[in-house]
């Protein structure tokens, strides 16, 4: 279930999923950019981390691949990125509602 915790910044982060895997990350990045309407700007992709940096509402974020939690977060790069956070976070709720239905 998508949530949203404060990093350190004080920006809101917002778990998207904790199905993920290294190997799926990029299709699941690929849809979620694609579902809000975003663009990616950079992939960064080492053998250590999987980043890429993201523009949803021409605000910036970073779309991350955690494996400790496993998880894909979307986090803020700035304070205007904070009602984007809570509009996609009530979309995907709302999404997952419908779908236990």
């Amino acid at each position: 279930m998508p949530s949203i915790e404060t990093m350190a910044s004080g920006n809101p982060s917002l778990t998207l999923t904790e199905d993920t895997e290294w190997e799926t990350f990029p299709d699941q990045a690929a849809d979620f950019v694609r579902m809000f309407g975003g663009i990616v700007l950079k992939r960064i992709d080492t053998p250590v981390e999987r980043i890429w940096i993201v523009l949803i509402k021409w605000r910036p974020f970073y779309l991350t691949f955690e494996d400790f939690p496993l998880r894909m977060t979307l986090d803020s790069m700035n304070s205007s990125c904070a009602s984007v956070i809570h509009e996609i976070h009530a979309h995907l709720i709302a999404e997952a509602r419908q779908q236990a239905r």
